[in-house]
């Protein structure tokens, strides 16, 4: 169905806009209340200036489904204030209430989370199709950097689950493309972040070995400031590599390679399932080395294997990368500034409070060193803190010794 004559006819359906008076949900048990009502819901917030419209187009969207489909676009709930993954655990919560159905749930700021209960085709086709349109629209749209909208992701969805397996037609994507409420207003942030990006990838593609630091400033240079004001403490210690490395780096890939397996085969061809098996294969050939400092990358790889084996269902969640000062320390949610300079680096929640002693590895004559000063791949990229191609950058330096 076309997108706007289908507006049309869902708004004289309907007879106006989707009611506004319902009051906030403040817990998922009020979503889940006013979903009993109507299966659409679209607060305010995310509803691109205009939630009734939002709600027209997720409702034409739907139309032509077999199954119940349940979208909701809104602000965190208080009672998932805090949670890792809010989006996921209220749809789960969700469906536990509502019964089977398809399921997509975004809350502002978060990631997204798409997942259809009852049927199991739809459940195992994987929302590879909503990414590639995503992506299309984006580098067909006017401007330096576009970015879509939570509702236009949303739509896109909703179509998608009439055929899972095929690919949304060019014309069906670039009607809804048209709209004003697909993309997001530009961001200086963003435009921040994509030419850090691709510096960063353009540096270690021109000059091969660079150190980190070097990196960094051309980053910060480009991102953005820290919003906390002051000056993080100097780094006093350095944190050496744990004596068990070797043994976690295994058990990380062994699950990630064992979840590989279990996903769909249509999954395991696609972009999410290849980035993984990359990755896995990366992490494999430096575990192999008995370098230290390679164990620890092969946690590193372990871990972006597991975040792409997640995207296969969630396609919004964001790549992973871990905190430059100490890799171990899990993912990026920040930035830092290092030894009272002007320079910022990806970091971890605690070392952005308070920067914590750097990953080194001991030599006999120097003592420990930072691998950040090492002659390595893990310097160049800050163990894929800097960068977005980790598995393929190892792969491509081979053995990656220092």
């Amino acid at each position: 169905m076309p997108v706007l004559p289908a507006l049309a006819v869902t708004a004289l359906l309907l007879g106006a806009p989707a009611p506004a008076a319902d009051p906030p949900a403040d817990t998922v048990d009020q979503l889940i209340e006013q979903l009993r009502d109507d299966p659409i819901l679209v607060q305010p917030s995310m509803g691109m200036g205009d939630s009734g419209i939002a709600h027209d187009a997720l409702t034409s969207a739907a139309a032509d489904l077999d199954l119940p489909a349940y979208v909701v676009l809104a602000d965190v709930p208080d009672d998932l204030t805090g949670a890792e993954y809010p989006s996921e655990a209220a749809a789960a919560l969700m469906r536990a209430a509502l019964g089977d159905g398809l399921y997509h749930v975004e809350f502002r700021g978060e990631i997204s989370y798409t997942q259809a209960w009852g049927d199991e085709d739809l459940a195992d086709a994987g929302t590879a199709p909503v990414t590639y349109a995503m992506d299309r629209a984006e580098s067909n749209a006017h401007g330096d950097y576009p970015r879509v909208s939570a509702l236009f992701e949303a739509v896109l969805t909703l179509r998608w689950a009439e055929a899972p397996l095929d690919e949304l037609p060019d014309d069906v994507v670039d009607e809804y493309a048209a709209q004003p409420w697909a993309f997001l207003p530009d961001s200086g942030y963003d435009r921040a972040d994509a030419t850090a990006g691709r510096w960063v990838a353009l540096l270690a593609t021109v000059f091969g070995v660079l150190v980190a630091g070097t990196i960094i400033t051309l980053v910060v240079a480009r991102a953005k400031p820290l919003g906390r004001g002051g000056v993080k403490r100097r780094r006093t210690a350095f944190a050496a590599v744990p004596d068990d490395i070797a043994a976690r780096a295994q058990r990380r890939l062994d699950d990630a390679r064992r979840r590989l397996a279990e996903l769909p085969a249509a999954q395991v061809s696609g972009p999410f399932g290849e980035a993984a098996a990359t990755a896995i294969e990366a992490g494999d050939r430096v575990l192999a080395t008995g370098d230290p400092l390679d164990a620890v990358g092969a946690v590193v790889l372990a871990e972006i294997a597991g975040r792409e084996l997640d995207r296969a269902g969630s396609p919004k969640r964001p790549p992973y990368h871990p905190c430059f000062v100490n890799p171990l320390h899990g993912e990026a949610r920040d930035t830092v500034r290092l030894d009272g300079s002007s320079i910022d680096a990806p970091a971890c929640r605690d070392c952005a409070r308070s920067v914590g002693p750097m990953l080194a590895v001991r030599r006999r004559v120097r003592g420990p060193v930072p691998y950040a000063d090492t002659s390595t791949v893990w310097a160049r990229t800050g163990y894929g803190a800097l960068v977005s191609d980790l598995a393929e950058q190892v792969l491509e330096d081979r053995s990656a010794r220092r």
